[in-house]
């Protein structure tokens, strides 16, 4: 009897033991949570709702949010003490924001200045005002900040059937329409000048190319960046007059002399 006790007795004391290893087993082999990586952050301001060019920058049209202090861009605005208006004048959008956007001091004018077209003119590229109307400015469609490509038809020579069309330039940007910069408006209108931001050597040519003939503009697929393959268009491609071909000289001919005189007729194959 007292045989069978201490046999259970021991038993149980396996048993447990047995549990005890299965336990402390799968604690050990458990994975170990990593801690959550800590991120630098700073503050920056963004932008709450879309800013046009010209538009004066107020208080409430940005807010002060976390931002990876190692992805901080460059020149942005950090503080809204640099945007306290005071006495100094208000402070506007030279370029114009999205919401969410960061403030970027680029982008921003100083105290009371004024949203003057000039400041929309990319570093080391010009201004330049083209004479247009409303079928050589794509019936009015043109809106800041499309992107166009210009044409010149002019006259070779003195026979006016010599007209030729060149494409001088490709894929410039429009600055303004007349006196129309703001790249938030959405109606097209008919407008007399187009203003187009390119390089200094690209407007001496327009200026040469506008006492040649005249300018027309393409309009661009925003998403269309890349150069086209483009070639001079004349009168006589319009209509496909051209040199004609002879005709090729098949068949076989017999001649037939009388006298001095000399006939060619033609004898099917």
């Amino acid at each position: 009897m007292k045989r069978s006790i201490y046999s259970v007795i021991a038993g149980l004391v396996l048993a447990a033991s047995a549990l005890f290893l299965v336990y402390n087993s799968r604690t050990a082999i458990q994975p170990v949570e990593a801690a959550p990586m800590v991120v630098p952050t700073t503050t920056v301001l963004v932008t709450t709702e879309a800013i046009a060019f010209g538009q004066p920058i107020k208080a409430d049209f940005v807010k002060e949010v976390s931002w990876p202090e190692d992805a901080v861009p460059e020149g942005i605005i950090q503080d809204r003490a640099m945007l306290n208006n005071g006495d100094q004048g208000v402070r506007i959008a030279i370029r114009s924001f999205v919401a969410g956007e960061p403030l970027l001091k680029s982008k921003v004018s100083g105290f009371g200045e004024k949203p003057t077209l000039s400041r929309k003119v990319s570093d080391e590229l010009r201004a330049f005002s083209i004479r247009i109307n409303d079928v050589s400015g794509v019936a009015g469609f043109l809106l800041p900040g499309d992107a166009v490509d210009i044409q010149l038809t002019r006259q070779i020579g003195r026979n006016k059937k010599n007209l030729v069309t060149d494409v001088i330039i490709q894929n410039v940007s429009v600055l303004g329409i007349d006196q129309l910069a703001s790249e938030e408006t959405e109606n097209p209108v008919v407008a007399r000048t187009a203003t187009v931001e390119v390089t200094p050597e690209q407007a001496q040519k327009l200026a040469l190319a506008q006492q040649l003939g005249s300018l027309s503009l393409m309009l661009r697929n925003y998403t269309d960046v890349a150069d086209a393959e483009v070639k001079r268009v004349t009168v006589g491609d319009l209509t496909n007059d051209g040199p004609k071909k002879a005709a090729k000289n098949d068949g076989i001919y017999v001649r037939v002399r009388k006298g001095t005189d000399v006939k060619s007729t033609r004898v099917p194959k």
